[in-house]
C-alpha cells in the first residue's frame, strides 16, 4: 500500500482487463487499519468485474444535425457547381 498525505491508496496493476492498465483505489479513512489481505482480496474482486467502458450513445437530435447538415452541405456543392458551370 502506498500512503498518502491523508488517505491509503491501494493500487492494483494486474487487471486482466484490455483496456485498463492498473486501477487505484482509495481507502475509506475508517478502513485505513483493515487487513491488508483483505483489501487487497476486496480490490482484486472489484478489479475482475470491471468490464470494458460503454460505447458512448449518439443522441438522435445529433443524428438529424448530422444528416441535415449533409444535405445542406451537398446541396450547397450542386448549386456552387451549377453556378461555376453556367458562367464558365
Amino acid at each position: 500500500m502506498i500512503k498518502g498525505v491523508n488517505k491509503q491508496i491501494l493500487e492494483v496493476t494486474n487487471t486482466e482487463n484490455p483496456y485498463f492498465e492498473k486501477i487505484i483505489f482509495f481507502v475509506k479513512p475508517e478502513y485505513k487499519n483493515e487487513d491488508r489481505k483483505k483489501l487487497q482480496k476486496e480490490a482484486e474482486a472489484l478489479a475482475t468485474i470491471a468490464q470494458k467502458p460503454p460505447r458512448a450513445r449518439v443522441s438522435k437530435k445529433r443524428i438529424i444535425r448530422i444528416v441535415a447538415n449533409s444535405v445542406l452541405f451537398t446541396i450547397a456543392g450542386f448549386a456552387l457547381s451549377f453556378l461555376i458551370n453556367t458562367f464558365i
